[in-house]
């Protein structure tokens, strides 16, 4: 067996020299190295007895839409090509065709010829005679063809082999006469194809072992023969059912590895719209696949560096619209990072962070000058509207209630805080969430409390960020942040006074206080405060219509 080396994706690659592949973000390369070295064991080991050295294998990669196949396969396959003979298809481009068997057959032909140093041919008469043997009857998808009772045609062509000979005397069964001639006919030709497809089968087959014996020969190439099919979850279900059957009953030749990406789940609901919500598509898949290796789910901070447009979270582009972003950052990357944060609490699969990141930019990109808004509270907004939309409805129209009996039995309001909380994961609520201290808080008093903080970063809970910011807007809760304290002195204080004295006398020793206090600061120096759950309403009824289709 080839030795394989681990892989190393840290950077792009460097095109017109080689196609493009952005660094892996994802941390996908280490995944690929393992998968090879299991597959080119699993498909050629000279080790085993001499008639068990090849094997056909066919491996289902699972990972759920937006975990990066494409770019795990397509890189993948360019390391393998160095080395193995190697074929990638992408099923879903191809699925405007009618056969998976000769989309297939011929990504291999093409691909091969380009890898083999001997020819890489099948007889015309081989592929002609390749034809699906009326799919309409195998998947019982109509009653009629052209005016032909299937159910006739059926009865013809099969018989119940456990009817034993006293009770097929005595049956009912209609005989050959009683048939149309069109049914007669048209079974004739089925029993023709059928022959003619097992004979073409038979000859493609041959040459594929063929091809397997020669580039085990060949000095550049190692076996196995890797074929990698892509994108086949969002292909036609017919389709997709059909690619499937193909690979196991005709592509099962020793020597061939497969690797099949799938959204796995998705698949499932795929074939249940050909068979029913009551078939088992778990254990029907079983069938098809020797085993099943599915990627974790990615880190969304990593993920969203990739598929969002992190320019519009730089300085230079909020400058130049002159609108300004809370948590303040000095990076677009750590910005993202804090939005990734409410998106892991909040548990949204992938897609819906790309759809969620995308609507945040897309009311960044509309913020008039002068204007700002809190990307958090927004991101928080989001996830309730995708989760939970009667609760966001609650939320956003200040009607929020919801009650339980303490200890003594009696009825108390639960705070909106608590009920986020109850709905996160304890981990994801001591998450921290980044913010700088830049030069637009500067004070030209010396004496200012914040040029004490100047040019650093501070971190505050999760948990801290929904309790003190987020539902201050939406709910006026017991602890308030935005009103005094109790104190007659304090009350005659302005809004940003009391701030201010709030952060003077916070204890520099307890980080997450002095955030809070920055934060609280922040709010009410640059009216942050301000901004209404109406301003955030029209934000979110603006920007939510807009649904993230995927990459092109």
């Amino acid at each position: 067996m080839k030795e394989i080396k681990e892989f190393n994706w840290s950077k792009a690659t460097n095109p017109p020299l080689e196609e493009y592949f952005p660094a892996d973000k994802l941390d996908r390369a280490r995944y690929a190295t393992f998968l090879s070295r299991l597959l080119a064991q699993e498909g050629f080991d000279k080790s085993r007895p001499d008639d068990e050295q090849k094997k056909n294998y066919v491996l289902n990669l699972n990972a759920e839409w937006g975990a990066g196949k494409t770019y795990f396969l397509k890189r993948w396959s360019r390391e393998l090509i160095v080395d193995f003979p190697v074929v990638y298809i992408d099923a879903w481009q191809q699925d405007y065709s009618d056969d998976p068997f000769l989309t297939v057959i011929a990504g291999i032909i093409k691909q091969l010829k380009l890898q083999a140093k001997f020819n890489i041919t099948i007889p015309k008469s081989a592929v002609s005679m390749f034809k699906a043997v009326a799919p309409a009857i195998a998947q019982g998808l109509t009653k009629k063809i052209s005016g032909i009772d299937l159910d006739e045609l059926h009865t013809l062509l099969f018989s119940d082999e456990e009817i034993d000979s006293d009770q097929k005397q005595n049956t009912s069964k209609p005989t050959g006469s009683d048939f149309s001639p069109a049914v007669k006919a048209l079974a004739q030709n089925l029993i023709k194809d059928h022959e003619a497809k097992n004979k073409s089968v038979e000859v493609i087959k041959a040459k594929l072992a063929d091809w397997v014996s020669k580039f085990e020969k060949q000095e550049d190439k190692s076996l196995p023969i890797f074929i990698f099919i892509d994108e086949l979850d969002r292909c036609r279900p017919s389709y997709a059912v059909e690619m499937l059957e193909t690979i196991k009953h005709i592509f099962d030749v020793k020597g061939i590895v497969f690797v099949v990406a799938t959204d796995t789940e998705q698949l499932q609901h795929t074939i249940k719209s050909i068979y029913g919500e009551g078939f088992d598509a778990k254990i029907y898949l079983g069938r098809f696949f020797n085993s099943r290796y599915s990627l974790k789910r990615p880190v969304l901070k990593d993920f969203l560096s990739v598929h969002s447009d992190i320019t519009k979270f730089e300085s230079g582009y909020l400058e130049s619209k002159d609108i300004e972003l809370l948590p303040r950052t000095e990076t677009p990357e750590t910005a993202l990072a804090n939005i990734s944060v409410v998106l892991d609490a909040f548990q949204v699969p992938p897609r819906t962070a790309i759809q969620i990141t995308e609507r945040i930019t897309a009311i960044i990109v509309n913020l008039p000058n002068g204007k700002k808004v809190d990307v958090l509270v927004l991101a928080v907004l989001f996830c309730i509207y995708e989760k939970d939309h009667p609760l966001y409805e609650e939320i956003i129209n200040g009607r929020f209630k919801r009650t339980k009996l303490n200890k003594k039995g009696e009825t108390q309001n639960i705070r909106l805080s608590d009920y986020l909380s109850e709905k996160i994961l304890p981990g994801d609520l001591e998450r921290d969430v980044i913010f700088f201290i830049d030069s637009k808080l500067y004070s030209k008093d010396l004496n200012c409390i914040i040029n004490r903080y100047k040019d650093t970063e501070k971190i505050i809970k999760l948990k801290q960020y929904i309790e003190c910011f987020f539902c201050q807007i939406f709910v006026v809760e017991t602890s308030l942040v935005f009103a005094g304290f109790g104190n007659t002195d304090t009350r005659k204080l302005t809004e940003l006074g009391q701030a201010e004295k709030e952060l003077r006398e916070c204890n520099d020793s307890n980080q997450y206080e002095v955030a809070k206090s920055l934060i609280k600061y922040i709010y009410v120096k640059d009216t942050y405060n301000k901004i209404t759950k109406e301003h955030y309403r029209d934000f979110i009824e603006l920007s939510s219509p807009l649904d993230y289709m995927g990459d092109s």
